[in-house]
């Protein structure tokens, strides 16, 4: 009985799931895309060819840059042959090689590092006001690198993000074009060298908080930043998801490279880093758009892997969390949220959802229509994916 009654809550969540994507954000259960993390093009089949091919891979893996010549993932680096699955053309005719998955994963978990899923959200790029057309090319494809290096997928589309006074449009009003595009959040680059960015106020999202940006993304290239990024300080990006919205400094790479440092975990795996189930009471979701709001921004936490409802009681739900570090992850992340409130209550974390304010007027007609024609999306490479997904 209690096995029934439990199938039948899990059958219940998914159903309610399924609604509340379909009434209200109908691209996010769209928004996550599996990276071929293990799969890169290869100069040659030769050892030095595969051992850099191999290097590319752990940083994939891991989302972390400096795997690349980390010394305890330097094994793999030297046996790279080793575990070389297959060969084949890429879709421009490039050699690829494919590792043993499972393998590499065994061997850099034995080396005490951590890795990243390789479903991953999938992230529109917009580049506003958008580049003059001698150097668009060339900014498209610097973006486009960094996220093919990093494994993060992604899709340059010419989004207005700016009402008419030229601030950014409130984070719902983004999310919103953000979601019916199939993808999962935004980010916003700005050149702070051109005259037009530099008379723009660097506001945020009207309802959203602020987060100052971590010292890894900082306006320095850092540690985890590619040799060949940009000079930094000329570029000011903003990311905007459903969870938070934060703001960072520096080259036209800088926003790939900080936002994957938020997403992937830390390169150094630690006992409490496994995947834990925590369940988490939300309560105060009056509406059918609170519950599909407070669906999309805890599985847009960093750290949860995936969520599911285990149970709903009026306007209180609960939702099972697969997270990275369990409850003291959840609750650090949730904790800097202005959405939920933290509540009294035994053996389970538990908080009351606070609404956004309401949207203001919509935006004049011709700051809803896209940007002008020179600001076509570039073509995707093998870690990007096309601007409008199939429905």
């Amino acid at each position: 009985m209690l096995v029934l009654m439990s199938t039948a809550v899990r059958r219940i969540g998914r159903v309610l799931t399924l609604l509340a994507c379909l009434a209200v954000v109908p691209a996010v259960c769209l928004a996550s895309r599996e990276v071929p993390v293990y799969t890169v093009d290869v100069a040659a089949q030769t050892p030095a060819a595969l051992a850099q091919a191999m290097r590319a891979v752990l940083v994939r893996a891991t989302g972390h840059a400096r795997a690349a010549n980390d010394p305890q993932l330097a094994t793999l680096v030297s046996q790279a042959t080793q575990y070389v699955q297959g060969y084949q053309q890429g879709p421009a005719g490039e050699l690829q090689v494919t590792f043993k998955a499972a393998a590499i994963e065994q061997s850099i978990r034995a080396a005490g590092r951590s890795l990243w899923s390789a479903d991953r959200p999938f992230t529109l790029i917009v580049l506003n006001p958008a580049p003059p057309l001698a150097l668009q090319a060339a900014d498209f494809a610097a973006v486009q690198q960094s996220a093919q290096t990093r494994g993060l997928p992604i899709s340059i589309v010419p989004l207005a993000v700016r009402a008419a006074n030229g601030q950014l449009l409130p984070s719902t009003a983004l999310l919103a074009m953000v979601h019916n595009l199939g993808a999962e959040q935004l980010l916003i680059g700005e050149d702070l060298s051109t005259a037009a960015s530099l008379t723009t106020a660097p506001t945020a999202p009207t309802g959203a908080t602020v987060s100052p940006a971590p010292p890894a993304a900082a306006s320095t290239a850092g540690a985890d930043t590619p040799a060949n990024a940009a000079p930094p300080d000329t570029w000011r990006w903003t990311l905007v998801t459903p969870f938070m919205t934060r703001q960072f400094t520096g080259s036209i790479t800088t926003g790939i490279d900080a936002t994957v440092r938020l997403l992937a975990p830390a390169l150094q795996a630690t006992p409490g880093d496994g995947i834990v189930e925590t369940p988490v009471r939300i309560e105060g979701l009056a509406t059918l758009d609170d519950y599909a709001r407070v669906e999309t921004m805890l599985a847009a936490v960093p750290g949860v892997h995936h969520s599911t409802v285990a149970r709903v009681s009026g306007t209180a739900v609960v939702f099972d969390l697969w997270a990275r570090g369990g409850a003291g992850t959840v609750s650090r992340m949730l904790a800097s949220s202005p959405r939920f409130t933290p509540q009294t209550a035994a053996g389970m974390l538990t908080y009351r959802y606070v609404p956004p304010p309401p949207l203001p007027a919509p935006p004049p007609a011709s700051a809803a229509a896209p940007q002008a024609a020179g600001s076509t999306a570039a073509p995707s490479t093998p870690a990007t994916s096309a601007a409008a997904p199939p429905p």
